[in-house]
């Protein structure tokens, strides 16, 4: 159990010396503090009003649910459809050749010649 907490500490410490050195860029310590107050200020407006925030995620809960929905009975017209096509292609296949061959009987006849 020792070794694992070691490895454990020691990840942490790289993963904090590695975010230390990044701040050292002006633009991404300029982002992290940007970010960080916008995070701050979602998370004190959800603690002051809960209700809203549960409403919200309701409301895109029921979106995606939706989305979903439709998207699932889009799939299985799509499905119905390409099973008809199936069905129906070899059918229209038979009639084209029987048409293609009355049709080369006819213009072959002695009789058109």
């Amino acid at each position: 159990m020792e070794k694992r907490n070691k490895m454990l500490d020691g990840m942490l410490i790289g993963a904090l010396v590695g975010a230390a050195i990044t701040l050292f860029d002006k633009e991404t310590r300029e982002n992290f503090i940007h970010n960080g107050k916008r995070v701050g200020g979602k998370i004190k407006y959800a603690v002051q009003h809960p209700q809203e925030v549960t409403d919200s995620v309701r409301r895109q809960i029921e979106t995606v649910k939706t989305t979903v929905d439709d998207v699932s009975k889009d799939m299985e017209y799509l499905r119905t459809k390409i099973n008809e096509l199936k069905e129906t292609t070899p059918q229209v296949l038979e009639i084209v050749q029987d048409t293609k061959e009355v049709l080369s009987k006819h213009l072959d006849s002695p009789k058109n010649n």
